[in-house]
């Protein structure tokens, strides 16, 4: 990602590999790590532990890091709750010229849902020491509610009857047959029970016309979240020791999806950088919209459903005239 402080960094690839997991000194199977999805699996434990040590090695270019106008460059890794608010770092030894190795602590009672682990390769730059010059790549999540390694990619679904007293804080969008809320740890959409047939045509088509209203309606949904989603976690993204920060979580995966699609000429991470510069600017966001409309868009696949939707009307028409 594109730094902000006025110094030289790391251009070059910083990886951050999870090489062990040990629950209260006992190692835990190498199948609750995916390198891939950059997910550690914790759900086995089930509350039943003290401490977790994750063993992990950072690597950067060596020669890159040896010709760099920095001296005593260090490695440290970085484990943040957005849950509980916690933030430790630790210091990571060095191995040979570009490799750090160590381990994170996690303790009990920091720990809930979900921590992000992050590598910072700091240095001594223009006499100044401790600056950041380098993160990895690609930040890891330490999940205790995962049972398998893989991010999570899904939205939680649920009917509530948005005119009902028991639901006051869905009063003032009683005829909205859907909402998003994305301000929670995870995306949640309404669907709201209380529009006629909504429920019906949604989970229960039968009919050729149900199905087709079906599809394109599923598709309608999917593209608003994706608007919605991707706004909250721009939003959610900010600086960090001067540099713009991915904001983990759910909202980082949504933003590295569909980043490319909104900039296809950039990469995400210039991207993201981009867009925090001038939302912080006070832009017009005018230009932005259209392209998370247009990203949206693609990641429902609602060209697809539309168009099947108006082949399908096509036959339905002609059969009727061939009567």
């Amino acid at each position: 990602m594109k730094a902000i402080f006025p110094y030289p960094v790391l251009t070059g690839e910083i990886t951050l590999v999870a090489d062990e997991v040990m629950v209260d000194n006992t190692p835990r199977p190498l199948g609750l790590i995916s390198d891939r999805e950059h997910v550690i699996a914790l759900h086995e434990v089930k509350g039943r532990w003290n401490e977790i040590r994750i063993k992990v090695t950072v690597t950067a270019d060596a020669g890159e890091l040896a010709a760099g106008p920095w001296t005593a460059p260090m490695c440290v890794a970085v484990v943040r709750n957005r849950t509980t608010k916690i933030r430790h770092t630790f210091e990571l030894r060095p191995e040979g010229a570009g490799t750090w190795r160590g381990a994170v602590e996690l303790r009990k009672g920091e720990q809930l849902d979900a921590c992000e682990i992050d590598a910072w390769v700091v240095a001594e730059v223009g006499g100044e020491a401790g600056r950041l010059i380098g993160t990895a790549r690609d930040r890891w999540r330490a999940d205790f509610e995962a049972a398998s390694p893989t991010q999570r990619r899904s939205i939680k679904m649920i009917w509530k009857d948005f005119t009902e007293e028991a639901n006051q804080e869905f009063a003032e969008f009683r005829d909205d047959p859907w909402l998003l809320d994305a301000q929670a740890d995870e995306p949640v959409l309404y669907l709201n029970s209380g529009v006629e047939g909504l429920r019906g045509v949604l989970e229960h088509a039968t009919t050729t016309e149900q199905k087709i209203t079906r599809e394109v309606m599923a598709a309608q949904i999917a593209s608003e979240s994706w608007a919605a989603m991707f706004n909250a976690a721009l939003y959610a993204s900010g600086t960090e020791d001067g540099q713009v920060q991915w904001p983990g979580g759910w909202h980082e995966d949504v933003l590295r999806r569909m980043l490319p699609d909104l900039f296809t000429d950039r990469a995400p991470g210039d991207a993201l950088t981009e867009l925090v510069e001038k939302r912080a600017e006070g832009q017009s966001g005018g230009d932005l919209q259209r392209r998370v409309m247009h990203a949206a868009t693609l990641q429902s696949r609602k060209p697809k459903a539309v168009a099947s939707a108006l082949k399908s009307l096509g036959r339905m028409a002609n059969a009727k005239e061939s009567v």
